[in-house]
């Protein structure tokens, strides 16, 4: 083993607690190799004198990987730069026998490429023109130097995920977003997706325009004969602007996107609110869009012209932290076909009855379930402070898809418990006891399950007639996020960075 002097230009650290130090090697032929430093030097090596040949400063950051071949060097490192460098000339350099900067020809930077994050890892072929290059914020680039191409492949999100759901058709797509901007829309089979960033701004929430429902036609039967005939009503020319394609995304500056996935692009933003959006729906006939706030303020938009069409402030000044729709039979009494409901961190749920076609909405009902005085880490609470509702678990509720009757609630309340309530009789007809408070609720298609997150890190699935549970391990943070798809056979939970996918079997 020999130990060979280092040059005394190279390292130049201005703390002695953060010496310059070597970050990462390669030997290529002719006896040479390379290394380089946390301060973006590179050093040519000649590895029978044992001494440094040549060196030049390659990056303005710390060099993490070196890769080299056919007369050719690829760097790469913190500041997300790859560089390729033409080092024909470095073999007689090194015979020259001299320790110096480098001022010659010899040596040319032919290329450089910018990825999103750090690169910590590369793989090229022989002749270093096309290879993958992985970074610290979890994406795959393939890179091509001699069209001059750089495709990202994979990646995930790399700050909190804020919301998991499926498309409205079946299981096959499904979408996540996060805190950093990203909305990734993924196959489920293989994971094969497309994203949509925003910069600076972290994006809560997504809905997937809705499968509009078919009426069939049918006839009017009087003694045996047909006497007249329903046609399924008209879809308005608007309608058209929307489809299944489309699906509307909430961001931390109070807007609101579309995209078209088709076309993969954004067709639309709007300026609903002024706070933060944290919840967003479309009406189970795509002519609306729900959006809630952090402010409490809830916006119904129009997707087709992108205007607001009307405000709603019954839950003003705590964050809505839930939001819901369904069809309803006629034979309840409402006064509109549709039904939805908003939640608030306040432990209130406002439920409404719409038909969006006649600009119709009113409110059916009103929910409050009393809340303890005290915050859950036993710490006492101020009324009418907003920055107590942080201390608080969400206000959770969903239709139930099997009882037209019941809606289930789960929040902060005087126990922890899943809640349902009847609008027929208006009044909570049965509980169901938790262990913890919920921080994510979703039912499951076929009415026979409920999934709940905890800050526990556990994931339990309810018995939705027996109130039985089970708890499932598999996440490091608390549970932000349930979706069952659309057959219920499939349920993804989120945690911080991470979503897992469960195989539902019952």
């Amino acid at each position: 083993m020999h130990e060979p002097d280092v040059p005394s230009d190279v390292f130049h650290s201005k703390r002695e607690d953060e010496p310059d130090h070597f970050t990462a090697v390669c030997y290529a032929d002719d006896n040479i190799m390379y290394t380089g430093t946390n301060e973006g030097v590179l050093l040519a090596w000649d590895t029978q004198q044992n001494k440094c040949f040549i060196h030049w400063k390659a990056d303005s950051a710390e060099i993490d990987v070196l890769v080299c071949g056919q007369d050719r060097l690829i760097t790469g490192g913190y500041s997300g730069s790859l560089k390729l460098w033409s080092v024909a000339g470095i073999p007689n350099i090194k015979k020259q026998g001299e320790n110096y900067r480098m001022n010659s020809d010899s040596l040319v930077m032919e290329d450089e490429m910018t990825v999103d994050g750090a690169v910590v890892s590369a793989c090229f072929d022989d002749i270093l023109q096309t290879g993958i290059v992985g970074t610290t914020v979890g994406t795959l680039w393939y890179i091509n130097w001699s069209e001059r191409t750089s495709i990202r492949l994979v990646s995930g999100h790399t700050q909190q995920v804020m919301s998991v759901v499926f498309s409205a058709t079946d299981d096959k797509y499904f979408a996540t977003c996060g805190s950093d901007g990203v909305l990734h829309l993924w196959t489920t089979d293989n994971l094969e997706h497309l994203q949509f960033q925003v910069l600076g701004q972290s994006c809560n929430c997504i809905a997937f325009c809705p499968v509009p429902q078919i009426t069939a036609t049918t006839s009017i039967i009087n003694q045996g004969q047909t006497v007249a005939t329903v046609h399924p009503q008209s879809t308005p020319d608007k309608r058209d602007l929307i489809n299944q394609t489309h699906c509307v995304a909430g961001y931390s500056d109070g807007t609101v996107r579309m995209f078209d996935l088709g076309r993969v692009e954004m067709i639309m933003k709007m300026q609903p609110h002024a706070a933060s959006v944290d919840h967003i729906a479309f009406s189970p006939d795509g002519r609306v869009i729900l959006s809630g706030a952090s402010d409490g303020i809830i916006a119904i938009s129009n997707p087709s012209t992108g205007l607001t069409v009307r405000l709603l402030n019954d839950h003003k000044g705590a964050p809505i932290t839930d939001l819901h729709s369904t069809l309803r039979d006629q034979q309840y009494s409402f006064s509109g076909p549709m039904l939805w409901m908003a939640a608030s961190k306040d432990s209130r749920v406002s439920i409404w009855s719409a038909k969006w076609s006649q600009d119709f909405c009113e409110l059916v009902d009103w929910l409050s379930f009393p809340t303890p005085s005290i915050a859950p880490d036993g710490k006492a609470l101020r009324r009418g402070d907003p920055a107590q509702y942080d201390r608080l678990p969400p206000s959770l509720i969903r239709f139930s898809p099997s009882d037209p009757d019941i809606v289930i609630f789960t929040g902060y309340a005087m126990q922890r418990a899943v809640q349902f309530y009847s609008l027929s009789q208006r009044k909570v007809v049965r509980t169901a006891a938790l262990t913890q408070w919920a921080t994510s609720m979703d039912i499951s298609p076929k009415g026979n399950l409920i999934a709940l997150g905890t800050q526990e890190r556990l994931v339990q699935l309810m018995d939705y007639d027996e109130g039985r549970f089970q708890d499932f391990i598999g996440h490091c943070d608390s549970v932000s996020r349930v979706c069952f798809s659309p057959s219920g056979k499939l349920l993804y939970t989120a945690s911080n960075m991470a979503v897992l996918a469960w195989n539902v079997l019952v």
